[in-house]
């Protein structure tokens, strides 16, 4: 699968469901699931042990600002503005694999991830253009659901 076919879409309207695609002027993306481990050795032990405790995902965002019209730069733009923090900082994340369809028109199987945004830095070197780097840090468990990339809607799976 090529990097096209790995699909993250953040929701600018901080908690109302308004999701916008990640993509045009960020060249390179990557979720890190920063997991939590503990490693023992015990003194009967020749090698030590490693246990998995947590995951605290977060996706780092940095883009370029080169389109007028774009949805997802204008909320970069508004997040540098106001630096927010608390809940005012809480928002989400859905991740799909454009491989995993799910059977109706542009529905794909997706996780959401509640998360907080951190604003990292904005501007950049002489004659290039403004580079503002955010990053989504996990906030609890992500949602299994599936995600539909015509009307951006997240439907969470039913238990």
């Amino acid at each position: 699968m090529k990097r096209t076919g790995l699909r993250h879409f953040v929701d600018t309207g901080m908690g109302t469901g308004d999701y916008h695609l990640i993509g045009d002027g960020v060249s390179s993306m990557s979720e890190e699931f920063n997991a939590e481990t503990e490693t023992n050795q015990w003194i009967n032990q020749e090698q030590g042990e490693t246990d998995v405790k947590s995951y605290t995902p977060s996706l780092q965002i940095e883009k370029q600002d080169c389109a007028d019209d774009d949805d997802l730069q204008a909320w970069m733009d508004r997040m540098v503005d106001t630096l927010p923090t608390g809940t005012d900082a809480e928002t989400s994340y859905v991740r799909l694999r454009i491989k995993d369809a799910s059977g109706t028109g542009g529905s794909y199987v997706a996780y959401k991830q509640p998360c907080v945004v951190q604003v990292e830095n904005t501007g950049g070197d002489a004659g290039a253009n403004v580079t503002t780097t955010i990053t989504l840090g996990g906030k609890g468990e992500a949602i299994k659901g599936t995600f539909n990339v015509t009307t951006g809607k997240f439907t969470a799976d039913s238990e």
